[in-house]
């Protein structure tokens, strides 16, 4: 290393020594005050500067960044990943929770910038990029760390839910029915069978870990919101989801096999056996009546009320 480079470093060493004496010597007050003015001189450069100026100030942090990547082999890069790594998670652990919200704060403001400046072929690629790296992290992990995973998930989904307002709550199910949407219509067939069998697979085991109180939970949960979207259909919709019903019914009895038929109308003999048992008698006579009604308007004849 050359003696000026050297000199330099050593500087910067020493500043940054410097700093975190100070940073750890401060109050509670003195770093709340310290984050705040770092936010708003954040915020105030982030309003002042130019798109040009971010972009700029983008590229050439990607440059340096792939050009100091580039000198390094391929076992260097790995160390080097790993060690930042683990200064990253030491860092993150060792940060107060206005720290915390002071970096995540940066951090989204920095990706939406960014994201705000790709164009769409660089998006595609990112999404793509994304995917892969996703994938390929979930084939390595272990089943331990696939439940911490998901478990770290839903907490983060849950709070951020939690915090959301109505109109947030509105936007964010039409963009997730809207995204839904477009991609069962560019799927393949293929794709629509693997898809609902993993959904099937995926609501089965759920289904089985979950205890009597959360399936009656979930079961009135689900009730609840069919009726109140049934309330809100109109005619037309009412008309389309029974003939939708109807043929996806059809079509799935069609496929059934002798053993399936003869399970499904046990089940459905079970379940109406059960319900029977459980109403009363004046549930019990409005049900006949209302049977003995639609067999005589199928036959063309009109029975008299049973009040008379």
């Amino acid at each position: 290393m050359a003696p000026k480079r050297r000199k330099l470093l050593g500087r910067r060493t020493a500043a940054a020594s410097a700093a975190r004496a100070a940073r750890a010597s401060e109050t509670p007050e003195q770093t709340s005050l310290r984050l705040s003015q770092m936010a708003s001189s954040s915020a105030a450069r982030l309003s002042t500067e130019s798109a040009a100026a971010r972009t700029e100030m983008l590229t050439s942090a990607a440059s340096t960044m792939s050009a100091r990547r580039a000198r390094l082999s391929v076992e260097e890069r790995s160390l080097q990943n790993s060690q930042d790594a683990v200064r990253v998670a030491r860092l993150r652990a060792s940060q107060s929770p206005a720290q915390k919200t002071l970096r995540r704060l940066r951090d989204a403001t920095a990706k939406a910038c960014s994201r705000g400046l790709e164009r769409p072929e660089q998006t595609t690629s990112r999404r793509l990029r994304n995917i892969r790296a996703t994938a390929a992290s979930r084939v390595s992990e272990q089943l331990q760390e696939t439940a911490h995973r998901r478990f770290r998930n839903a907490l983060s989904t849950a709070s951020a839910r939690a915090l959301e307002s109505s109109a947030q709550t509105t936007v964010r199910r039409v963009r997730n029915a809207r995204s839904t949407a477009s991609a069962i219509v560019i799927e393949s067939p293929a794709q629509t069978i693997i898809r609902r069998v993993r959904n099937a697979r995926s609501t089965a085991s759920a289904k089985a870990l979950e205890s009597p109180a959360q399936t009656t939970v979930r079961c009135v949960r689900n009730t609840r919101s069919t009726a109140s979207a049934r309330a809100l259909e109109s005619p037309a919709q009412t008309t389309v989801r029974r003939v939708r019903n109807a043929r996806s019914t059809a079509s799935a009895r069609a496929l059934d096999s002798p053993a399936q038929t003869t399970v499904r109308r046990v089940r459905n003999a079970l379940s109406t056996a059960s319900a029977t048992a459980a109403e009363n008698s004046e549930v019990c006579r409005q049900r006949l009546e209302n049977f003995s009604q639609l067999r005589a308007s199928l036959n063309g004849v009109t029975l008299p009320s049973a009040s008379i």
